[in-house]
């Protein structure tokens, strides 16, 4: 169980197969209605030698495509036993009535149907046994519960047995009023029977009520009130539904080993990679905890830093146990894949355990075979493998479609190693089945409405046309289930094509329409950075380097597309109060470590930009949302350890430990990488002695406007004045103000009155933030925060600009008032006035355009309002 389970057959298919094996409908309608005696017997031969499970896969999906007569041509390439079971399970519900007349045979719910009506009578005819039907069923009390109800209601079925809307009404109404659950009753139903086997209710009275009632369902069956797939579940646990079941000739009825062996053994095999995978999920979120706590690194460092952490004792038993679980249950499904849906058919248990199956396929690295599965169980909704699962349908069309979709293209794409043309083509044949599943196409409100449209769109994204992507996200609230798996598959085809062109910036922009729909937009994104992520990891397993270092330089890029646009989504959502953002967060913590592993496989460590920069992007998400994950009090040494590991340098391990995960708030925003901030706190230990004083030698740097290259130049500076100046600038920040303006200004003073040096070095790179002009424009800003809250701020702001015309001032409260959108609002408010408050706003407005603020046009306008 070692290796990974691989859904290729070991062997090249023989023409004639190949060409039926995943044809379209009409394509294998074609090629069977033109065959000949010979082409039939070359056909056999060919199918006689494929292995039985091949041989039976390939009738299984023949059954949902070809019609009546064709299928009947395949009784001597199969065997007629054969191909009538598959059918039966498999063929659309129209398919398996002409069948079945076709080879002699009729439809149990045929044999009930009502005599032959007038056809312009129909419609009349049948409204009025209806409204009979709910007039009778509340008359009689049926809907209260009464143990009379079912001998009641099999009387109401017995008078009314040749009409047959009347009766499917009937049954409609007792299915609603669970009428029908007393019916079937194991006591006092009239299917109960005693110890001995006898019928409860018996003699003629009682045999002419089934009968009436076993009419009246079967009707109900023919008229899509009930299904033969519902009937079948009822009877895996309910005697009275068997009983139906066998009146009404519906076969693969009840449980048998082979039934009760797959229930047991996939809720064995689920369990194990459930176990498995939460304990995986644990050792991430320590894993992400330490990486947030360690502070800024490399991305050489990143990648043995959680090696270390992967290798530690008890880890990689604890990664390995999640892919092996995930593989034995691929190999158990793919061996056992015709079985298990044969007993999805007789047990809903085991319908549940194969809906279940199916996340954990996509969750494991097995999406492609989810799609398969789910492919066959959508392509024929009437066929009784389709009813099996009717019960699922909004699982099945919904999230789980979506999941399926994604990890399905991140499997393909990393299979064709990168080539979009064939992962975008084997994608196409994997969805033709959906393609006549018109319930995917349903409650549309724009968006995309058509299997072909759709795979256009998916092509336009592999080609690089991001607009299609923009499409796909148009109304993704309200889009149907079709719209949302080709989304799913549109993000993953369009992160690999924006990371192999560098086209991120497009695609960021492309899937903001995602955004809108809120948390299943998200968890849309997050699915597809999920998928990669499991992608590195099954690389990963057994120690691959090889296969490794394919998946680094082929998908790790647009992992880190899918990643950043995730985070931007996450950040902007986060603050909402009714939003789920839990698998979001966990799907970008699998990417931070997948993408740090990913980065020691570039030669030289050159890892593309896209990649290093959504590593910084994820730190700075994960940032905001994680929280203690590991006992602190085993914290500081383990972490010592994992650092020393990654080759930190022993001085700069001891103040990473004290400046914890504030330290890549501060390396952000001074603009500094890994390297330049292990620099900086190597020269200046004391500015990580903690995380205070790591903001407050960050704050002075921000006020004081220092570029990123001359921060440590700064910091040189400043201890040539004072040597201790970290512990001296962490001491005043009690004193500052508490306004972002004012606690910049007297920064800025504090820096020329006690760091004469570091203020010149300042002064130089930023001259704009020192000097009168500056001082003035400080002034504005604090008289605007003060002023610009007040309930009549328009003339307290116009009698700022008349008690200071300096032009500084004036721009700057002009800009203040552009950018909160209140400029024209202010003129408008003044222009009232008039008089001295409207000439100072007029002189402001022309200091605002010398000073490039607004410009001539916008400044004409508002000086024409005010007059």
């Amino acid at each position: 169980m070692n290796a990974q389970v691989s859904a290729h057959r070991p062997f090249d298919l023989p023409p004639a197969v190949d060409t039926l094996q995943g044809a379209s409908r009409d394509a294998a309608n074609a090629a069977v209605a033109g065959m000949d005696a010979a082409a039939i017997d070359t056909l056999r031969s060919d199918v006689q030698a494929l292995p039985a499970s091949e041989r039976q896969g390939l009738l299984n999906e023949l059954v949902t495509r070809l019609d009546a007569g064709n299928l009947t041509r395949l009784h001597d390439v199969f065997g007629q036993d054969a191909v009538a079971s598959a059918v039966d399970m498999r063929a659309p519900a129209d398919v398996r009535e002409a069948y079945q007349a076709t080879s002699g045979g009729t439809t149990p719910a045929a044999s009930t149907a009502g005599p032959a009506l007038p056809p312009m009578d129909i419609a009349r005819i049948e409204a009025q046994q209806r409204q009979r039907a709910q007039d009778d069923f509340a008359a009689a009390g049926l809907d209260t519960g009464a143990i009379s109800g079912p001998y009641q209601l099999s009387e109401l079925a017995r008078t009314h047995a040749t009409e047959p809307a009347y009766l499917a009404e009937l049954v409609r109404l007792a299915d609603d009023a669970d009428l029908l659950a007393s019916v079937v009753a194991p006591l006092h139903g009239l299917y109960s029977r005693d110890a001995g086997g006898a019928y409860a209710f018996g003699g003629a009275d009682g045999d002419a009520a089934r009968e009436a009632m076993t009419h009246a369902l079967g009707v109900a069956v023919e008229r899509g009130v009930l299904s033969e797939g519902g009937i079948r579940h009822a009877a895996a646990d309910n005697a009275g539904w068997a009983d139906v079941a066998g009146r009404l000739g519906i076969d693969n009825v009840g449980r048998t080993q082979a039934s009760n062996d797959a229930a047991t053994t996939l809720e064995s095999l689920g369990k194990d990679y459930d176990d498995a995978k939460k304990a995986v999920d644990k050792l991430d979120e320590e894993l992400n905890t330490f990486l947030l706590r360690a502070g800024p690194l490399t991305p050489e460092q990143q990648a043995d830093f959680i090696e270390a952490f992967r290798s530690a004792e008890g880890h990689a038993e604890v990664y390995a146990a999640e892919i092996e679980a995930g593989n034995a249950l691929a190999q158990y499904v793919e061996q056992h894949r015709d079985a298990l849906l044969d007993s999805a058919i007789r047990d809903p248990a085991v319908a549940q355990q194969v809906v279940d199956m199916l996340g954990r396929l996509a969750d494991s690295g097995h999406g492609e075979m989810a799609l398969e599965l789910l492919s066959e169980i959508g392509a024929a909704p009437t066929s009784a493998l389709g009813e099996a699962f009717a019960a699922h349908a909004d699982t099945l069309q919904g999230e789980l479609f979506e999941r399926i979709s994604s990890a399905a293209a991140v499997e393909i794409v990393g299979k064709h190693e990168g080539d979009l043309d064939a992962a975008i083509a084997e994608l196409k044949a994997l969805f033709e089945p959906f393609k006549d599943a018109h319930s995917l196409f349903k409650n549309l409100k724009g968006g995309v409405d058509s299997f072909v449209e759709g795979f256009r769109l998916l092509e336009q994204a592999g080609d690089g046309n991001f607009d299609a992507l923009k499409k796909l996200a148009d109304g993704f609230a309200d889009a149907s289930p079709f719209q949302r798996a080709l989304s799913a598959a549109g993000v993953v085809i369009g992160a690999v094509k924006a990371a192999e062109n560098g086209s991120d910036g497009n695609y960021l922009e492309a899937v903001q329409g995602f955004a809108s729909a809120g948390e299943s937009g998200l968890n849309l994104l997050a699915g597809a950075t999920k998928h990669f992520a499991d992608a590195g990891r099954l690389a990963q397993y057994g120690d691959d380097a090889a296969r490794f270092a394919a998946f680094a330089t082929r998908l790790a890029p647009a992992l880190g597309v899918v990643a950043s646009a995730t985070s931007m989504v996450l950040n902007a959502q986060k603050a909402g109060e009714h939003h789920n953002v839990g698998f979001a967060i966990a799907a970008i913590g699998d990417a931070f470590s997948v993408m740090g592993s990913a980065v020691s496989a570039f030669p030289g460590g050159q890892a593309p930009g896209v990649l290093v920069n959504a590593i910084g992007t994820v730190i700075s998400t994960l940032g905001g949302f994680i929280g203690d994950a590991i006992d602190k009090h085993q914290t500081r040494e383990e972490l010592r350890g994992y650092l020393e590991a990654a080759g930190v340098a022993p001085d700069v391990i001891e103040q990473m430990l004290f400046a914890g995960e504030k330290a890549h708030e501060v390396a952000a925003d001074l603009g500094l990488d890994a390297k330049e901030f292990q620099a900086l706190i190597a020269a200046h230990p004391e500015i990580a002695e903690s995380p205070g004083h790591l903001a407050a030698f960050a704050d002075l740097a921000t006020a004081a406007g220092i570029p990123s290259d001359q921060v440590q130049d700064f910091a040189d500076a400043l201890a040539r004045s004072n040597p201790n100046f970290a512990w001296d600038l962490f001491g005043i920040q009690s004193a500052l103000p508490t306004s972002p303006s004012g606690r910049e200004a007297m920064l800025r003073d504090y820096l020329e009155a006690n760091y004469p040096q570091a203020f010149e070095l300042a002064k130089a790179a930023s001259p704009e933030l020192f000097g009168d002009a500056a001082q003035q424009r400080e002034s504005a800003r604090a008289d605007y925060e003060r002023d610009g809250a007040s309930p009549s701020f328009e003339l307290a702001l116009a009698n700022n600009l008349i008690r200071n015309d300096d032009p500084a001032y004036r721009a700057e409260m002009i800009g203040l008032l552009a950018r909160d959108g209140r400029l024209e609002m202010w003129v408008e408010h003044l222009a009232g006035y008039g008089g001295k408050w409207a000439d100072a706003a007029a002189s402001a407005i022309d200091d605002a355009v010398a000073a490039g603020v607004i410009d001539r046009a916008t400044a004409d306008s508002l000086k024409t309002t005010l007059g």
